[in-house]
């Protein structure tokens, strides 16, 4: 028990260091297809709930990664989107950790446009603590994220997450949709009395069935390079984040998302 408790401190300690959130994936950037329209997908709504907004028929996903190749802190999400109104209603279910300690978390999200430029979504989410035989915490968080579509190649949005007992985190970006099978995106983040994190992330779809996404960062965590692989409404995204002290985080994406749910 004592090794694995190390195990875990010592990773959120490395990951609160540069403000990054325990359920934030390392194996990816989370919100890579926010920042667009036709990049946009159940994955990067799940980060911004204003991506809501963009998707309009019913997709849903998982995500798994083993964080830094440890085997007592994988991560797990399922995630779905389904239209509701002129919107669409997100759902994610996530779990980090093992049977000897982990955190679970239950959120919905809704998300809507207004008008053909603007998208909001607000999104809580209620997650637990479990430490068997020592103690169990709860705790909710609140997260907000609005996104305004300057034409059909400039996007940008801001994002803010409460989290109980206090910690808010805020983060901004801007997309460049230079084609269907070309973005470029770039983020910046922070919470209150952490530093500050920007990061840079390029999307290309060098052909219908096959794409490629690297990103780079001032922060260790957010280094990362993938590849997805479609077949029909069928997407599956092989990536690894890198960082120079804790090593590579493997992660695989599957999302079945239809033709035309951007």
């Amino acid at each position: 028990m004592k090794p694995l408790l190390l195990t875990i401190v010592s990773v959120s300690s490395f990951l609160m260091t540069y403000a990054q959130p325990l359920w934030m994936p390392t194996g990816k950037d989370p919100a890579s297809g926010s920042y667009s329209r036709r990049f946009q997908n159940v994955a990067s709504a799940a980060w911004q709930p204003a991506g809501l907004s963009c998707l309009h028929t019913f997709t849903a996903g998982v995500y798994a990664e083993q964080r830094f190749l440890l085997k007592e802190v994988p991560l797990y999400q399922l995630m779905a989107a389904i239209p509701a109104g002129i919107g669409a209603f997100g759902l994610q279910l996530a779990r980090m950790g093992s049977s000897a300690y982990y955190r679970q978390a239950l959120g919905a999200a809704y998300g809507m446009p207004l008008g053909r430029k603007i998208g909001l979504g607000l999104g809580g989410t209620y997650t637990s603590e479990v430490l068997p035989g020592y103690r169990s915490g709860y705790g909710m968080t609140i997260t907000g994220g609005l996104l305004w579509h300057a034409d059909e190649q400039w996007h940008t949005g801001f994002r803010i997450c409460h989290s109980s007992p206090g910690t808010t985190e805020y983060s901004a970006g801007i997309g460049f949709e230079a084609s269907a099978a070309f973005l470029l995106t770039a983020e910046t983040g922070k919470a209150a009395n952490e530093t500050a994190w920007v990061k840079a992330t390029a999307s290309y779809r060098i052909a219908p069935s096959l794409a490629l996404q690297w990103g780079i960062a001032t922060c260790a965590p957010f280094q990362h390079a993938g590849i997805t692989i479609r077949w029909h409404s069928l997407q599956i995204m092989f990536a690894a984040g890198f960082h120079p002290q804790l090593g590579i985080t493997p992660s695989t994406t599957i999302i079945w998302q239809r033709d035309g749910a951007e």
